[in-house]
């Protein structure tokens, strides 16, 4: 079952599961989280002496991360990375060898529930993770100006949240997010229905992002089954503020933006937009 598949069938069985014993909560189904032991990383693109693995607190919970050091020793500029539902941190690696392929540092965490994060994922507490991660972000000396947050997927409302409510980011960049929680259910399914049926999240990015004030960098694959470019990476970018960019990338996928583009290609369009002035 290739990825696509995977988050189809998880949402339709959720929402089936709802239609069945009737409203309730699943406000916390919508993380597809696993926790771990501890962490297994690669050491093949980032050496183990450029990676920190760093303990927070959000809502009393620790929750694990891990701060890459760019091997630019003159770099100034830190990707904040919200991942997506699947997994943890370990599972998105790849993405965090990329931004450290493009100069950048990096710093990466897992939400409650995920990898090693104690308690449980829901969307507050993905807000209040979200939260302390950039807080630790600051600690490390990086000025606001100089943070670019990255959200893929479900880590999309993490970013906008971020990035509407608590920092005005250098860069904000959304891969294959969703618009809302109602849009999100819709574009996997037949059922038109509002998400209150079905959970009390509503994540509502599409109304946080009209208040961002940084340039906004969206990108979605044209095929993406899961999360509809029409209903949701172009709503996003019809409510962002300018300075803004839509880049619809031809025959992806939900989680295949960087293959379809091209490792080079991928590499030197985040590099070139985090790195441009405004």
């Amino acid at each position: 079952m290739n990825r696509v598949t995977h988050h189809i069938v998880w949402l339709l069985c959720l929402i089936l599961s709802a239609t069945v014993v009737g409203c309730f909560d699943l406000d916390s189904s919508i993380f597809n989280n696993d926790s771990l032991p501890s962490y297994s990383l690669r050491t093949a693109v980032i050496p183990e002496s450029c990676r920190t693995q760093v303990v927070l607190t959000s809502q009393g919970k620790k929750i694990f991360g891990y701060y890459v050091k760019s091997a630019d020793s003159t770099e100034s500029t830190i990707i904040l990375y919200n991942h997506g539902n699947r997994d943890h941190l370990q599972f998105y690696w790849d993405r965090v060898e990329l931004f450290y392929k493009m100069g950048f540092h990096v710093f990466v965490y897992d939400y409650q529930g995920y990898g090693m994060s104690e308690g449980e994922p829901s969307e507050a507490g993905m807000y209040s993770d979200a939260t302390a991660a950039y807080q630790f972000v600051k600690s490390l000396g990086f000025a606001d100006s100089s943070i670019a947050v990255y959200g893929f997927s479900l880590g999309g409302a993490a970013a906008v949240h971020l990035a509407a409510n608590i920092v005005t980011p250098r860069r904000l960049i959304l891969e294959a997010a969703f618009a809302s929680a109602t849009s999100l259910t819709q574009s996997a399914t037949l059922i038109d229905v509002p998400s209150t049926y079905f959970m009390n999240g509503e994540y509502k990015n599409d109304e946080k992002i009209r208040t961002v004030h940084a340039p906004v960098l969206i990108l979605h694959g044209t095929d993406d089954k899961f999360i509809d470019i029409d209903k949701n990476g172009k709503v996003l970018f019809n409510n962002a503020n300018n300075p803004k960019k839509f880049l619809a990338v031809l025959g992806a996928g939900h989680s295949d933006i960087p293959a379809k583009m091209g490792e080079s290609v991928y590499l030197q369009t985040v590099r070139l937009f985090v790195t441009q002035p405004p």
